[in-house]
């Protein structure tokens, strides 16, 4: 696992988040709203949650908000290349606020419940994931934050195409699905 310190002096950030582009196998490139979207709110870091499934989107990703604005999980469809250069998992502390990233495995159903059992989720307070290709906003019955961007490009595994925010300070957490 791979901890990271995000480095701030600003009293509230922005996080973009995005995962399962699936590029290549379900489409040629990230829908160019979404790319616009993030830009035009000014994120202050990308998520992807994993399945770029092409190492050229984690570049454009990276070439378009910043080297270390980027920050990225491998999923269980990305080639060697991504597989190499990021971790599987990420934990993070932001404004006291103790976050867990990662891919997710399984079906979409019962993603949170297997989550669970996969890894000890007790220290933190927001888990965000990907995998399912569903977009999730929950408080669940344990008290944290389980949320998912979705996918903005599949359509094979879902009717629904979503990417997402999360705005986070140490007062609030505003997490945010955006519907395409």
């Amino acid at each position: 696992m791979l901890s990271k310190m995000i480095k701030t002096n600003k009293e509230e950030l922005l996080i973009g988040l995005i995962g399962d582009t699936h590029i290549h196998s379900r489409i040629e490139d990230i829908p160019q709203n979404v790319i616009d979207d993030f830009k035009q709110n000014r994120i202050d870091f990308l998520f992807h949650v994993g399945d770029f499934t092409s190492y050229r989107i984690y570049e454009k990703l990276q070439d378009i908000f910043g080297k270390v604005r980027v920050i990225g999980i491998v999923g269980n469809m990305d080639d060697s290349k991504i597989s190499k250069e990021l971790p599987k998992k990420i934990e993070l502390d932001l404004y006291g606020h103790k976050i867990f990233i990662t891919h997710g495995e399984g079906g979409p159903e019962n993603i949170i419940e297997r989550l669970n059992r996969r890894f000890d989720l007790s220290k933190y307070d927001i888990i965000i994931f990907g995998h399912a290709h569903r977009p999730f906003n929950e408080k669940w019955r344990d008290g944290k934050l389980y949320i998912s961007p979705g996918t903005p490009t599949d359509r094979r595994f879902t009717n629904i195409n979503s990417y997402g925010y999360l705005k986070i300070s140490k007062e609030k957490l505003e997490p945010r699905i955006i519907y395409l």
